[in-house]
Formats: C-alpha cells, structure tokens, sequence
C-alpha cells in the first residue's frame, strides 16, 4: 500500500468512508455523477494505491488499512485536536 496520497485523494478517501459509512455502496460512476468526472483519474489511482477495493457490483470501499488509517485519522483529528 502506498500511504503517499495528494490532499485531493485524502478528501475522496473521507467522502467513500463517509457514504459507507451511512450505508451506501458508492460506485465511480456515483462519484463522478456527485463531484464531477475529474474524480475518476483520483479514484484509479487510489485503487491502484490500494486503498480501495471494489467488489462484484462496482462498489467501493475502503480496504482494511485504508479503514485504519481513516479511523486513526479521525480519532487524532477529533475535537479538541
């Protein structure tokens, strides 16, 4: 896995977390119809990365480490951080 991701990269990796998170299964297409098609190049290159993963249907999702790394994330940028 590749942990070296642009800001850019970080801010979608928080948004699919964010959908999963409520429950959905956000495909690219999703994606790109809800930030514009400029995402797609973002999402190739975080799948080529590793930190995604996308199952049978096309869903996305974050892999394991990614879950890590986004949860450690928040937990060192929660309030008071």
């Amino acid at each position: 896995m590749d942990f070296n991701i642009t800001a850019e990269e970080e801010t979608l990796v928080f948004r699919i977390a964010e959908r999963v998170g409520a429950g959905d299964s956000p495909t690219d297409d999703d994606l790109a119809q809800e930030l514009g098609d400029e995402v797609r190049p973002q999402l190739q290159s975080l799948l080529e990365k590793g930190w995604l993963v996308v199952d049978r249907e096309r869903s996305l999702s974050l892999s394991r480490i990614a879950q890590v790394a986004v949860s450690s994330r928040r937990e060192t940028s929660g309030p008071g951080a």
